[in-house]
């Protein structure tokens, strides 16, 4: 059974046998007993994970016996942060302790002694992510004025802004593509995150995108 678990820059969920996975992703349990999703997520804690940690079985894949988290994949980090995911507090949690690193950093209140809640994090970014109508939020800009890392759409079509110019998203990797940097565009990726990228924030892309 091909399950509905390939996640696209826009936070879908897809059936693709094409694809390639470099990360987990989890958003809580959405899929029921015959292992079709029913909801796109459930709460808002939305994770981007290794694939392996711990030696964790996680075979058959939306376990329903007992009931586990629905397993999520991602091409890369890059479209992970563009579905509004963050880095997983157990499996990457140093990936995590950075993210929090320059989120504080982008913060004006992140000079206070108060520590920073993933909760809070994660809080933010779902008003950044989902709609009141549950759709996916985008915002305009020029895409001259995106860091690298960072995901567009335009015209139905995603774009990584890569460290080596505009590249077109698919599944199964990046692919040439090209569109003039004056150009206004659809920004996928969360704006609290496209202020960490554009810090300097590390993210990981597949090796597709500088081939």
């Amino acid at each position: 059974m091909l399950l509905q678990n390939t996640v696209d820059p826009w936070s879908n969920l897809l059936r693709d046998k094409e694809r390639i996975s470099v990360f987990m992703g989890n958003r809580g349990v959405l899929h029921d007993r015959t292992r079709e999703v029913r909801k796109p997520w459930l709460g808002q804690r939305w994770l981007c994970c290794a694939r392996t940690f711990g030696g964790i079985d996680r075979r058959p894949l939306f376990k329903t016996d007992p009931f586990s988290y629905s397993e999520l994949f991602f091409l890369d980090e890059a479209t992970a942060y563009a579905a509004g995911h963050r880095p997983c507090n157990d499996c990457r949690r140093p990936d995590l302790e950075i993210f929090k690193k320059f989120w504080g950093e982008a913060d004006p209140a992140g000079s206070s002694s108060t520590p920073i809640r993933v909760s809070d994090i994660d809080s933010q970014l779902h008003q950044q992510r989902v709609g009141a109508d549950g759709k996916k939020l985008t915002y305009r800009a020029s895409l001259q004025s995106l860091p690298a890392g960072a995901m567009v759409s335009r015209d139905g079509t995603a774009y990584l802004v890569g460290s080596r110019g505009i590249r077109r998203w698919t599944v199964s990797g990046y692919l040439d593509a090209a569109l003039r940097a004056d150009m206004e565009v659809d920004v996928l990726t969360p704006r609290s995150i496209v202020i960490l990228l554009a810090r300097g924030l590390p993210v990981q892309v597949h090796e597709s995108a500088d081939a």
